[in-house]
């Protein structure tokens, strides 16, 4: 019933312009709140009021009765010892109980009209006496009727008293049971009110609140602005400032990538070019002798000869390939299967001369095909080119290399690990190593880990990085499967 309610309100106030403000909702609600409080004040006041005017009333009631006993006393008085002054003094009493009948209200004096006659007559017979128009044979006789008259009013007045006293505590009762009534009511209706209202406010906010955290998990690149396009012009405003940020955030890291990517192929220039050297002298020198005694050489001889030069044409496009689609740069979301195995081959065939110049020994455990996951080959390519280099440089000639590449079946991921048997890092480096342009060497960009770490975030995966100074240093790079990535794979 609330959910429908709170639908229809929606549907007819909601297509508003000034309603989609969160301002004018906020200002909106606390309007409505304060008009609700106020209603429930008014109206408790307004029934307290009331129960306070009866409570005086039965207290005049109470007055009235308290001094239609003291007439009777004075009556009694003057009965038993004649004196006068009790008839004055009782007669003084009437009138203020008349007064005091005079203050009911309007709706009470119904009843006091017969009353008031039986004191007009109680009271004549006062004024006989008074007067002194009692004779001896009358006095007796008046007097009787004096006190049958006092008893009639006072049986009536407090007949009456109580019949209305009664009536006053119901009214009484009839004001507190509305005022628990109104309380009972506004507690419910308010707090529901409440939730309406805090639901109305916070919706669009506990959307956006739920698509950030999307995108901060990585299931979401963009923020969809339809939910909240017509409910929330601060919120709508808002996602929209937020996808141009991410946006902007995407190219800023693509750039970051890309410079880093140029940095370590400017470490493996030197090294490449040497290595396309060697191919190139070998073409060009069994190209001469081939041109020289062409004419001497048999067709075999020749055969053999233009067969060296295609191998080592081939050695060198191989090397200027592996660099091309190494430098390549592709879209951040494109994703493609990829064999980690062969990417470490590919990577080390890359790296090839710059592992030879170092005299560094590399031994790997990796099997083509068992370790399939779901990436971009660049941008992983870039990670693995990133560790080795730091690896091959902290170690200067002569260190040794261990890749392995292990299956965690339990998991459903991958775990490359690169160790290193060089000086180690340091405690107080290790904690800030992953952490932008934090660096210890002087032509450093301090950008080499903390990229390949935002990469291994990107695919759902992670980098570790473990040291022991003056031991090895371990780098594990852990990914998930391509069969926990179907659906991604699919929706790519």
């Amino acid at each position: 019933m609330f959910d429908t309610i709170q639908n229809q309100f929606k549907s007819r106030v909601g297509n508003s312009y000034y309603l989609k403000s969160l301002r004018v909702k906020l200002i909106l609600s606390f309007a409505i709140v304060f008009l609700m409080t106020a209603f429930s004040s008014i109206a408790s006041i307004f029934a307290i009021s009331r129960v306070e005017h009866k409570m005086e009333l039965m207290e005049l009631m109470e007055v009235i009765t308290q001094d239609t006993l003291l007439v009777r006393q004075r009556e009694k008085n003057f009965l038993l010892y004649g004196n006068l002054q009790e008839l004055a003094e009782a007669k003084n009493l009437l009138a203020e109980i008349r007064k005091r009948i005079s203050a009911l209200d309007q709706d009470y004096l119904e009843g006091f009209s017969e009353i008031t006659k039986q004191m007009d007559d109680y009271e004549r017979i006062i004024n006989k006496f008074l007067t002194g128009q009692v004779n001896s044979r009358q006095d007796n006789a008046l007097k009787a009727e004096l006190r049958e008259e006092g008893h009639k009013l006072m049986t009536a007045i407090i007949n009456h008293a109580n019949t209305l006293n009664n009536r006053l505590e119901t009214d009484v009762l009839k004001y507190k049971e509305m005022s628990f009534l109104l309380l009972w009511v506004a507690i419910p209706v308010g707090l529901l009110l409440c939730i309406f209202l805090a639901e109305w406010i916070l919706q669009p906010i506990d959307y956006l609140r739920r698509q950030v955290i999307n995108v901060m998990s990585g299931k979401l690149k963009h923020i969809p602005v339809e939910p909240v396009a017509n409910k929330c012009i601060e919120c709508d405003g808002l996602v929209r400032s937020i996808n141009k940020m991410l946006d902007t955030i995407e190219s800023k890291q693509q750039q970051l990538i890309q410079s880093e990517k140029l940095a370590a192929i400017g470490k493996v220039t030197a090294g490449i070019a040497h290595e396309i050297n060697n191919p190139l002298n070998n073409i060009s020198l069994t190209a001469e002798v081939l041109l020289e005694d062409m004419e001497n050489m048999t067709c075999d001889e020749r055969r053999e000869f233009i067969n060296d030069i295609l191998v080592q044409a081939e050695r060198a496009r191989d090397i200027v390939h592996h660099l091309l689609q190494f430098s390549r740069m592709k879209k951040s979301t494109f994703r493609e299967k990829v064999d980690l195995a062969q990417l470490v081959c590919n990577t080390l065939s890359l790296l090839k001369n710059e592992i030879k110049i170092t005299r560094t020994k590399v031994k790997t455990n990796v099997e083509t095909g068992k370790a399939i996951v779901y990436g971009n080959p660049n941008q992983l390519q870039q990670v693995l080119v990133n560790i080795i280099l730091n690896a091959v440089q902290a170690m200067g000639e002569g260190g040794s290399l261990d890749i392995d590449l292990k299956i965690d079946a339990e998991k459903k991921k991958a775990l490359l690990t690169i160790t290193d048997y060089g000086p180690g890092i340091p405690d107080e480096v290790l904690k800030h190593i992953l952490e932008p342009f934090y660096t210890t060497k002087k032509d450093g960009t301090g950008l080499g880990l903390s990229v390949s770490y935002g990469i291994m975030k990107e695919h759902k995966g992670n980098l570790r990085i473990t040291s022991a100074k003056g031991q090895k240093t371990e780098v594990t790079i852990e990914l998930p499967l391509l069969e926990s990535n179907k659906g991604e794979e699919e929706g790519n």
